[in-house]
Formats: C-alpha cells, structure tokens, sequence
C-alpha cells in the first residue's frame, strides 16, 4: 500500500449538521479529527435549511408544558413509519438523541428552543403532540466565527426578510399570524437590530445576527473551532481506501495535490444526498424528477453514497425524497418551497385539468408526493390573499403592490387575469371546469368544512393558517378580482435515499453486515424516517444524533 500523506483518527466527509455533529463527539472522545467539504463554503444543506430540529422526548418538553415519554415517541414514530423502520433504529434515534443534546448543551455551544406551538406534523396519530418536538436553534452572533464566517454558506434567500436579515422559526409564526401590535413590534425589533450591527456588517459583509441553519451550523462550527478542528474547503474526497474489506482512509483533491489520508478510526460519509445529480435521479426516481424543482445545496451530486456503494454499501430509500411543493423563480439558482403559501386560506391547488386533488394544507412531505401523479401544477389564489400574504418571493401586495413586483416576476412567475374564465386562458385549462372548481371550493370555505379534502382539520393544517380567518384558519373564498396564479411542482428539500446503516450508524452490505471503519449519517445514509416525515426537522435530529452516535461506534471499533 502507498504510504499516507497525513494521519487522523477520525476522517468526515462533508460539513452540514450529521458532519459537524460526528466531529465534536469524536474530539470529545479523544480523536483527532480532519473534515473535508468539496465546496468553497461550509454548512451544507443544513446552513440553508430552518434550523429546526425535532427531537421526542428531549429534556426541555417540560419547560413548554408539554408531558412527553419515550413510549409515546416510539408510538408516533412507529405509526407514522408504517412498520417500514426497524423498531431498534427508532429506538437507537429516540434514546441517542436525548443524550446528544444533554451532551452537547453542557459541553458546547449548541442550543435550541422549543416552539411551545409547533405541533407534529401528524398531531392526532398515536403519541403525536401539539407542540414542543420541534426546536429552534438559538439565535448566535456570527461575528465569533471570525473568517470562518466568510465562507458559511448562506441560507435560501426565501428565509432572509426582505434580503436582509434572519429570523427564527417562532418569530416566522409570529410575523404570520400574529396580532398586527405583535407583528410590527417584532419588525421594529429586527430593524433596529440590524441598523446596530452595522459596523459588522460592513466588516464581514453580511448580517451577523444569524438564525434557522446558520445559526445550528455556526454553533457547532465554533464549538469545533475552540477544540482546534480542522476543515478543509475545497477539498473534494475522490475515493475510499481499503485493504482486506476495511476502509482505512480516503483520498481527497486539495488544489493540485492528492492526498492519500489515513484515517485510524475510519470514515465518516456525512456528505449530503444526491439531489443536484440528474443522472443519479434518472437512475433511482421512476417518475419525472428534475434537479431544478431542489431547494437544496447545489453542491450535493452524491459523492458519498456512491463511494460508499463502491466499498459494498447497500443503497435504500433511493426513491424517497424529502418532498415538497416548490415554484421555480428566474434568476433563482434555487427552487422556492411553498410550505406555508399553500396553507393559508383562499388559495388552491389545480392540476393541467384545472381541477383541485389534494388537501392542499397537508404536510409538504405528503403535498408534494401527491403533486407527482399531477405533474406541474398551479397555485391559485384572489386579491384578497395577494394582499394579505406573501408568495414565494412576491412579498404582500400592502407592501408590494402589482405595479411594483420586479418585471422578472410579472413575466415569468405571477399569472394575472380579471375573471376566472380569463385566467383559466392564461394558464390554458378549461375555463367550465375551472369556473366549477372555484366554486365548488369557495361554497366549502363559506361552510368553513373541506368536505372533498379536509383542509383545516388537522392542527398541522392550521399552523401555518391565518387565525384571523374563523371558523376555519384554512378556508377562504377566492372571489375578488384580479386573479392570480403561480405554476408550481413536485419538488424536494433533498433525497432521502443513500446508505442503509445499523443503530450506530455503521455502513452495511446487502446482507446487513457492518463494513468495517465505514459510517454514513445525514442524507448520505438512508434515513431513519422512513417513508415519513414526523415533524419539523425531522431531519436534522436524525443528522445530529446518528453523528453523534457514530463517532461513538467508531471508537468502540477501533478498540480505543
């Protein structure tokens, strides 16, 4: 065997939440540790994502006034998996997660609150709660990451409040649905923030008041940062290195150089999905999948599971995606995901037969799966709402009236007509059938009762509704003029599918034997969830804790 260029204990590919999470453990246990990240910018999927992440049970549900136990998280999660998870992997998911984050609260930055409001997505099924689950990360002063700041990749442009700042989940909820003192109480706030942290600004070339998943990866980032973690940028891993079915290191492309990199405890794949690959989507997607309809980091193409695949790695999930409702916006190198458009009342969703299929306030996961027998579809929605509320980058017409949404937008994104039947033209269905869906719909939201679908009935549905609208926050005629109409798409956050693992995240074959000094977490293993997507990030616990307990098992391994 070639000799070694460098020598780590623990190497991880990647840099998002699953990443960040294994290498704090492992230094934590007395590895020494080296990440690579090919792109230019760290952080991930999870630096553009909310934030949030979901976690049964945690030590916190108390302080929100929620009873939690881990018989009933078992519960919801074994439910909602539909007995497609191994009953130990949910196990392993709900128990190590309690013990990450009673680890990482006392040992690192990391930190989070509970959002007393944010039910599970499935509140009614057995075990789901109204609230407390899902967690924010804590607003962090991003100026404390120094340079490091410079190259954390910047979160979806949708999550930044008129392109400027930041805000957390809850205050997202508050801005929604709050009273109008609530509402410009908390606008108030955050400008006049922002105007104080100036100086910042001009020092480092962006907000420093990060929040959602900047906020997560620059806790963890800092946190590796006073340990003396390394993380190289720019630093593609090419392969894996084995000898006699063990994976000993990788080698990894930095500027002209290959380095062959030993790794003593082994690797960590913690490098994203496969979304950005439209050949690995034609691969594994039996159905019309378009990397252009992702929300997600550009920079994940596969890399991890497919080397993974190479060392004997089993594939599952493949067809699984993160899925949800997006527009695609010119301009935008990224998808716009229609999480909360799509439940506020007076909207609809019509198929190319200008016909309404869905309950369109139903979880995204479950929105954007039932879209993938539609193919493109329209969101519809009346003056009353366009005044009201934002859709995708077209921000409430009290603050963006007609006249003043960018030419761009007008042209290519928001459809417009005075009558129904003239719409119907515009985005070319039959104006009989269209006329007949509006007013199917609009005689239910007059009743405030979704008898065809059920929009509203869920607590999950009215989250993200306008409480102000009674009795059903969800429902609402669409009947004042113009009209208006977005199309929109079967889209995703991210891939589900990659490397099947066991309760610790080792990698394992076709025959569910671990592969010796391989693990996978994040997108880059198959996920936890299943078919499913139990709550608000639903997919960063998953990430944080299966680091956490592979950087674990990886000691064990090495007999250290």
């Amino acid at each position: 065997m070639k000799p070694w260029d460098h020598e780590f204990d623990l190497l991880v590919v990647g840099s998002g939440a699953a990443a960040l999470s294994t290498a704090l453990r492992a230094h934590d246990l007395g590895a020494r540790v080296l990440l690579v990240e090919k792109s230019s910018h760290w952080g991930g999927s999870t630096a553009m994502s909310g934030g949030v992440c979901w976690v049964p049970n945690h030590p916190w549900m108390d302080s929100v006034g929620i009873e939690d136990s881990r018989e009933e998280a078992l519960t919801y999660l074994g439910h909602v998996t539909a007995g497609e998870v191994e009953p130990a992997r949910l196990e392993a998911y709900v128990d190590g997660a309690h013990r990450l984050l009673r680890w990482a609260s006392e040992t690192s930055h990391l930190a989070f609150d509970p959002i007393p409001a944010y039910c599970d997505y499935y509140p009614e099924a057995p075990g789901g709660k109204p609230g407390g689950r899902s967690m924010d990360s804590r607003p962090f002063d991003g100026a404390r990451l120094g340079h490091a700041l410079e190259t954390l990749r910047r979160p979806h442009p949708q999550s930044q409040i008129l392109g400027l700042f930041g805000i957390t989940a809850a205050q997202a909820q508050t801005l929604l649905a709050g009273s109008l003192l609530a509402r410009m109480w908390l606008m108030l706030r955050c400008f006049v923030g922002y105007f104080l942290r100036g100086l910042k600004r001009r020092r480092f070339g962006r907000d420093t008041r990060l929040t959602t998943g900047n906020a997560l990866c620059a806790r963890l980032r800092r946190s590796l940062m006073d340990r003396g973690v390394e993380l190289w940028l720019e630093s593609p891993c090419r392969e894996l290195v084995t000898e006699d079915g063990r994976v000993m290191g990788i080698v990894v492309q930095k500027g002209e150089t290959s380095l062959r990199l030993r790794g003593r405890w082994g690797v960590m794949l913690a490098a994203g999905g496969f979304e950005r690959s439209q050949v690995l989507r034609d691969r594994f997607h039996p159905f019309e999948s378009q990397t252009d309809w992702n929300a997600g980091n550009e920079a994940n193409e596969g890399d991890g599971i497919l080397m993974g695949e190479v060392a004997g790695g089993d594939l599952r999930l493949m067809d699984q995606l993160w899925w949800t409702p997006v527009s695609q916006v010119p301009r935008s190198e990224f998808a716009w995901v229609l999480v909360v458009e799509k439940n506020l009342p007076g909207s609809i969703f019509v198929n190319a037969q200008g016909q309404r299929f869905m309950n369109e306030a139903e979880p995204y996961l479950d929105a954007g799966r039932h879209m993938l027998s539609q193919g493109p579809c329209w969101l519809l929605f009346d003056a009353r709402y366009r005044h009201l509320y934002p859709c995708g980058p077209v921000a409430p017409g009290y603050a963006m009236p007609d006249k003043r949404v960018p030419r761009r937008l007008r042209e290519g994104y928001l459809k417009t007509a005075a009558t129904v039947r003239e719409l119907a033209g515009v985005i070319q269905v039959d104006p009989a059938v269209l006329e007949a869906t509006l007013a199917e719909f609009n005689q239910a939201a007059s009743a405030g009762h979704d008898g065809a679908f059920g929009r509203g009935e869920s607590a999950s549905d009215r989250y993200y509704g306008d409480p102000r609208v009674q009795p059903n926050p969800c429902l609402a005629a669409l009947d004042k003029p113009p009209f208006y109409a977005v199309p929109i798409y079967p889209g995703d956050l991210g891939t589900k599918g990659g490397l099947a693992t066991d309760v610790k995240g080792r990698v394992i074959d076709g025959e569910g034997r671990a592969i010796s000094g391989l693990y996978a977490a994040g997108n880059n293993s198959a996920s936890v969830m299943g078919p499913s997507y139990p709550g608000a990030g639903g997919t960063i616990g998953p990430a944080l804790t299966f680091g956490f307990l592979a950087a674990e098992a990886a000691k064990e391994d090495a007999g250290d």
